[in-house]
């Protein structure tokens, strides 16, 4: 007995190779890379199944991580995934630009040299004052981008009851 999953399909088109799974949207297109022997994946219709080739609990986890895998990428190709980041200062009057594919701080906490934090391919960046607004097709690349954000700008040793300054998550994907 082998265990199954089920996705829904209808809305996007997918075509499954012998190593990866393509899903172009009204959004973009989206690969997902195959790495598991074990793993058959068929297409019908309206229905993608995902069927691991016996019960036990390691097969049946990664079935059920490519189901999941597989949804975040219709619904990032019908509609991008979005996190909204905002700038907070109290001690010096810090500013983000974006330059050659990478986000800048100037004058964090006082500092000289701006922080850079690269922007990876595929995701979409604005600035609108202290706000920063990301979004993408790629739900673990938006993600991935806010909290690397949100960590490479905040105070090291200083206490955070009196320096309140950073970047900080608003809107997870």
């Amino acid at each position: 007995m082998s265990t199954k999953f089920k996705v829904n399909i209808s809305g996007a088109d997918i075509s499954v190779g012998k190593d990866s799974i393509t899903v172009k949207g009204k959004e973009g297109e989206a690969t997902l890379q195959l790495k598991y022997p074990f793993i058959h994946i068929t297409k019908t219709d309206n229905t993608l199944l995902i069927e691991a080739e016996t019960d036990n609990g390691y097969q049946k986890a990664i079935a059920g991580t490519l189901a999941a895998d597989i949804k975040n990428m219709l619904s990032g190709v019908s509609e991008k995934y979005t996190a909204e980041l905002e700038l907070v200062y109290m001690h010096f009057p810090a500013s983000i630009k974006i330059s050659n594919d990478k986000l800048i701080v100037e004058n964090f906490v006082g500092e000289r040299k701006p922080r850079e934090i690269p922007i990876p391919k595929g995701v979409e960046v604005k600035v609108t004052g202290t706000k920063i607004n990301i979004s993408g097709i790629d739900k673990y690349t938006v993600g991935q981008l806010a909290g690397t954000i949100e960590s490479k700008i905040q105070i090291k040793n200083k206490d955070r009851r009196v320096f309140k300054d950073g970047i900080f998550i608003t809107k997870k994907p």
